[in-house]
């Protein structure tokens, strides 16, 4: 995939602020909020949709900081995608909205147009392990 323009990296953010209704995706709270990349830039992650999450904090507060050094943790518990996998079919830890009003937290499959697509424990399970192709 070629490298977003400034443009497209803008929306991308745009997007996935709207995707996860300005909330941090690992707490749940709502400022301060940065735009994290699931796929570090470093090891070639884009500025897409797919790629992006919203965390409180910065690289070194909050959730951001959080998942930028326990990177362990971070993969485990779905807030990092691993240098070899696609952010398009990598699971992400996120909140989804109850019929009740309140939240819950579960797992999704992010898409380039800010969808969101929640699967199950056992197939984000499945997808990390590298089970589903």
């Amino acid at each position: 995939m070629p490298k977003p323009t400034k443009a497209q990296e803008r929306q991308a953010y745009d997007i996935a602020l709207a995707r996860d209704e300005g909330r941090c995706q690992k707490c749940h709270r709502g400022t301060p909020l940065t735009r994290d990349h699931r796929l570090n830039r470093s090891q070639g992650g884009l500025t897409t949709p797919a790629n992006l999450q919203i965390l409180c904090g910065s690289g070194t507060t909050g959730c951001h900081g959080e998942v930028t050094h326990d990177l362990e943790m971070a993969l485990r518990e779905g807030w990092r995608v691993p240098a070899w996998a696609d952010p398009l079919r990598w699971p992400a830890a996120r909140y989804f909205a109850t019929p009740a009003g309140t939240v819950r937290k579960g797992w999704a499959l992010y898409d380039n147009a800010g969808g969101v697509t929640e699967i199950t424990d056992d197939e984000a399970r499945e997808l990390m392990e590298g089970a589903i192709p």
